[in-house]
């Protein structure tokens, strides 16, 4: 992991996150290879994986559009 908390695969890890809150589109998993999966089947970049530490779906995954650029 770098200093800004991203690791070689350009996520960004976290764990701090508030649904009612969070504007972003994200979806609940159960691993963080799952977040993976979903960003290939959203079509979107997963940015962010936040660790809740909860029993069910502990993992958050942060998606946003591909930029054109």
């Amino acid at each position: 992991m770098t200093e800004n908390n991203q690791s070689d695969d350009g996520v960004e890890r976290g764990d701090e996150f508030d649904p009612a809150t969070d504007p972003r589109d994200w979806s609940a998993a159960t691993s963080e290879l799952a977040c993976f999966a979903l960003a290939r089947s959203k079509g979107k970049k997963l940015v962010k994986i936040i660790n809740t530490r909860k029993k069910m779906f502990p993992i958050i995954c942060i998606f946003e559009e591909y930029s054109d650029g």
